[in-house]
């Protein structure tokens, strides 16, 4: 008697595990479905303007700036000091943008740390 019960008791957690086993599968193939499809969606480049120093003070620069960013559907950033565009730029490249477009920015204070740390955003010097 005993041996039957703990047979049925497999045949049955058998089923359980089965039916898990499946649905792991399916969440796997799923969330690979949808990073794979989120990869193809990003075809354009993720760019953004960056405006500081005595470039950020000046309206006709900060205008420009917000002219290009319109053109390239870019983000504009206008900070004051080095510690903001040292923000600034490492918060762009955490954020793993392609290419950041600088007016004004000090490239030893801001940058170099930066592209030491992600090397696959591209730094542009803007005039």
């Amino acid at each position: 008697m005993k041996k039957a019960v703990i047979r049925i008791m497999l045949i049955r957690m058998n089923h359980r595990i089965r039916q898990f086993l499946i649905i792991v599968v399916a969440v796997f193939a799923i969330s690979g479905a949808a990073a794979l499809s989120a990869k193809g969606e990003q075809s354009t480049p993720k760019v953004a303007v960056v405006v500081a120093g005595r470039a950020a003070e000046q309206p006709s620069v900060v205008a420009r700036a917000r002219d290009i960013a319109a053109d390239r559907g870019a983000q504009l950033r206008v900070t004051h000091t080095t510690a903001d565009e040292l923000g600034v730029t490492h918060r762009l490249a955490a954020a793993s943008y392609d290419e950041v477009l600088t007016i004004g920015v000090d490239r030893r204070i801001s940058i170099d740390p930066v592209t030491a740390r992600f090397p696959d955003t591209r730094f542009v010097a803007v005039n």
